[in-house]
């Protein structure tokens, strides 16, 4: 039995050449509100919440090459025992990271690739 717990879909990140456009139109549109934003390293970060769903529009300029979905994030609890059950079902994962910082609560994650290539993500709040 695994030792670590999903919670839920934790947020969907978005690329964007113009986040406060894109915050703007997900709330005026769409009745989002404004979650969060910060930096993580030199990367912007601006977060929506509405309706059990938060998007992450990721500020990258020009659009990714690989579209404007950047990720698919997972919210786990105890993320060491997600990536070690990840690794023991063949998945090559990278040992999770710590953005202390980053949340006023702070925060592990971890990116890993899916069958099709796709960008996944588990993050683990602190509490």
């Amino acid at each position: 039995m695994a030792n670590y717990l999903f919670k839920g879909l934790c947020h969907v990140g978005i690329m964007t050449d113009n986040a406060e456009e894109s915050v703007k139109w997900y709330c005026e549109k769409l009745g989002f509100r404004p979650w969060y934003a910060g930096k993580m390293g030199p990367m912007p970060l601006t977060f929506v919440e509405g309706y059990g769903l938060v998007i992450e529009f990721i500020a990258a300029g020009k659009m990714a090459p690989g579209g404007p979905i950047a990720h698919i994030a997972l919210e786990v609890i105890n993320i060491e025992d997600a990536v070690a059950d990840l690794r023991a079902k063949g998945v090559n994962v990278p040992d999770p990271g710590c953005a202390p910082d980053f949340f006023p609560s702070g925060m592990k994650n971890v990116f890993f690739t899916g069958p099709n290539g796709e960008t996944l993500e588990y993050v683990e709040y602190a509490k």
